[in-house]
């Protein structure tokens, strides 16, 4: 609605999970870098935690797109442990199983992990949401995963990401094994204030559209959540948009956080 106003190509704050979104920030460059060293050097998982809301698909789609190898993106992991191998053996080739077993299934599995490796290929695992695990089967399929190896390393890199509930759920035992663990934590103001102004960039703004102080109250209003940022300065846009504003200032994210109840005073 506003994007013609505005000389956007796009709407800016869109939900997306597209790597072409993502923002070069310091602190998720640097959970990224972490991550894919020990995905690509490690001999177990990697886990990515943080708040609901902070950035962690996104940031494995463009860590996916960056290692290059084939990936198979788990979003809804809360499933029996032979559904997840299937969609796991599924995803990497694998033929379609009319009845899985899991006797059948790990067979097709390591055919196609085998398949992978002989061309020097390691493919990644990524399971989303893994807090929404509750059947200790599948965590214990998961670990067991990485007891498939050719050349002395796992066949399969995993990732796993989710909240920080995570850490209370998953078993000892595969936590031991991990070779990497990032918190995404809240941007920091001056993150912020690059994320908003990144998105408007890549949608083709060529002017300032925040004005600074309503930068930092953006920051203030999301509490530095990448998600909240996008709802409150789309709706900070619309509102801008709707009075005819050029720019919108702290008066606007006033009232956008109160619309969308993200004012922390008046929580």
């Amino acid at each position: 609605m506003y994007e013609e106003h505005y000389g956007l190509e796009h709407r800016p704050f869109g939900e997306t999970v597209s790597p072409a979104s993502y923002v070069a920030l310091p602190t998720r460059d640097a959970a990224s870098r972490r991550l894919r060293y020990g995905l690509e050097h490690g001999l177990g998982p990697a886990l990515l935690y943080g708040p609901s809301g902070s950035g962690k698909t996104l940031l494995t789609r463009r860590l996916a797109l960056e290692m290059g190898v084939p990936t198979v993106h788990l979003t809804f992991p809360a499933m029996p442990a032979v559904d997840l191998l299937t969609l796991l053996a599924e995803g990497l080739g694998a033929s379609v199983l009319e009845v899985p077993t899991m006797s059948a299934v790990l067979r097709r599995l390591r055919e196609a992990l085998s398949d992978h490796t002989s061309r020097g290929v390691r493919p990644l695992l990524i399971v989303d949401e893994a807090q929404a695990i509750h059947e200790p089967a599948a965590f214990e399929v998961l670990r067991l995963l990485l007891n498939f190896n050719t050349h002395g390393t796992p066949d399969l890199s995993l990732l796993l990401a989710g909240t920080a509930e995570l850490l209370l759920q998953a078993p000892a035992a595969l936590l031991d094994r991990l070779t990497a663990r990032s918190l995404l934590a809240p941007l920091t103001e001056t993150e912020s204030a690059t994320y908003i102004e990144g998105r408007l960039s890549a949608a083709g703004a060529r002017e300032p559209l925040f004005a600074p102080d309503a930068l930092a109250d953006l920051h203030l209003a999301a509490l530095g959540v990448p998600r909240r940022l996008n709802h409150l300065a789309d709706l900070s846009l619309l509102i801008a948009y709707a009075e005819s504003r050029p720019q919108v200032d702290p008066r606007i994210v006033a009232i956008a956080a109160r619309e969308f109840h993200c004012d922390p005073l008046a929580a």
